[in-house]
């Protein structure tokens, strides 16, 4: 290949013709290339800002689809409302969205639990006040998951109104309930809570039992502790917990002990500190000792499965 490019260049020579034409036709196409370029980049710039546009208004367009939709579309449509990056809006236009999704979640009840299960989740993203009456009803819904979800939410908003509900669902026959309302429970932060908790602390399930330890150390009651030093061990009991679900766990137990100064608890953060195998668990335990672990992220992340 290279003998015939060599070739061609001392043909080339041989003929007496310069190379100028090669070299006019190089600088034609720089010269078309730099607008052609610029042109683009124009396009990707518009087009970015459409986005962005499209983003804000994405959360009024899916819901209005949803309620216009039916079937799969409407499930679909629902579920992308549930996943949108943010729920931004303009002046006034976040109260009309609220009342809005309130209003279709009321409309669904008997209709397709998935739609209600996304409609939950948005709820529990915007976790706004006025959405607690809607959520209670969705709390007592036939489909085990869509109460899941409803309690999650109302755990989100943290309004003590719900804690009749969240205590009443710590009996639910679904284990899933039983850990979503236990987990809930510490999100509400009512006191009264204390003494259905501390039940719920000999729940056949473990991660219940794993939820309602960490709520009560959200609540200051030293009977949680007993259960959270057991997973500080990294003592599971026979349930398969996976190494990111065991680290999640342990992340938020770590942060719902560092209002206690007890020096066994402080010397068994200490140990984590130092000698866990887990980095972002070490890192954790050293902000839990200076008094600077972040608040717990949410429930989600302290659901292991128990199957």
């Amino acid at each position: 290949m290279l003998e015939d490019v060599f070739k061609e260049r001392r043909e080339e020579g041989n003929s007496g013709l310069p190379p100028v034409p090669a070299r006019k036709t190089s600088s034609l196409s720089a010269a078309l290339l730099v607008p052609l370029f610029l042109l683009l980049l124009v396009a990707l710039v518009i087009c970015l800002f459409g986005w962005i546009s499209l983003d804000r208004r994405g959360a009024f367009e899916l819901l209005a689809e949803t309620r216009a939709s039916s079937g799969e579309r409407r499930a679909l449509t629902a579920f992308e409302l549930s996943r949108l990056e943010s729920y931004e809006f303009l002046p006034g236009q976040r109260q009309r969205f609220l009342r809005e999704t309130e209003s279709l979640l009321h409309e669904e009840a008997g209709g397709d639990p998935r739609v209600r299960r996304a409609l939950a989740i948005v709820l529990a993203r915007t976790a706004e006040p006025s959405s607690v009456p809607v959520l209670l009803q969705a709390a007592e819904d036939p489909d085990a998951e869509t109460q899941i979800y409803a309690l999650w939410a109302l755990g989100a908003i943290g309004d003590r109104r719900a804690l009749e509900t969240l205590v009443a669902h710590l009996l639910s026959d679904d284990p899933a309930v039983r850990k979503t309302a236990a987990f809930a429970l510490g999100e509400v932060g009512d006191p009264r809570a204390v003494n259905p908790l501390r039940v719920a602390l000999q729940d056949s399930a473990p991660d219940v039992t794993w939820n309602a330890a960490i709520s009560l150390a959200r609540l200051g009651d030293e009977s949680s502790l007993p259960t959270l030093l057991a997973i500080l061990d990294r003592r599971f009991g026979k349930t398969t917990v996976s190494p990111t679900q065991q680290e999640a766990l342990l992340i938020n137990v770590i942060r719902s002990l560092q209002g206690f100064r007890q020096a066994a608890v402080l010397d068994r953060l200490r140990s984590v500190a130092n000698s866990d195998s887990s980095v972002r668990v070490r890192g954790e335990a050293r902000l839990a000792l200076e008094g600077r672990a972040p608040p717990i992220s949410g429930a989600a992340r302290v659901h292991p499965s128990t199957n």
